[in-house]
């Protein structure tokens, strides 16, 4: 059983797909492909991204100030136990290993903030005149309901 789920729609209960919406995200990045380059730098939506229910098609606003705050918090525990590790266990006299230790905390930092960003999105209903870019909308629309070409 995984210890972390996506949020779920408040109507219906399904998972809404903040997963697949961050990887979309990475795969736009102007690194990978030129497009539309929704990530930031620090791999957090830019601009005002929605998600719609695959299920009820209900339309929801990515919410991310949860994100910022317990990545603070993680950030600061990580540099912090990085700052006892080197003061009191006198790593500090050995370079390479405090190299380590940094080099270490900082790729445990940048896994844990990749994998866990998109659990921590909220999903919040869409005001009425709310405009948000929905990027995942061809993935969730029925192909029946595209205007033939």
């Amino acid at each position: 059983m995984p210890v972390l789920h996506e949020p779920r729609c408040p109507a219906c209960g399904n998972e809404l797909p903040m997963r697949a919406l961050w990887d979309f995200a990475r795969l736009e990045d102007k690194r990978v492909l030129p497009g539309l380059n929704w990530l930031s730098r620090s791999g957090l939506l830019r601009g005002k991204v929605g998600i719609e229910c695959p299920r009820c098609r209900r339309k929801f606003r990515v919410e991310q100030t949860r994100i910022y705050v317990v990545r603070t918090i993680v950030g600061l525990s990580i540099l912090g136990v990085a700052w006892v590790l080197v003061s009191e266990t006198g790593i500090s006299t050995n370079r390479q290993v405090g190299y380590l230790v940094a080099l270490a905390t900082i790729l445990s930092y940048a896994w844990f903030t990749r994998y866990i960003t998109p659990y921590l999105a909220r999903a919040e209903l869409v005001g009425p005149n709310e405009q948000l870019s929905f990027p995942l909308k061809s993935a969730y629309e029925d192909p029946s309901d595209s205007p033939p070409s």
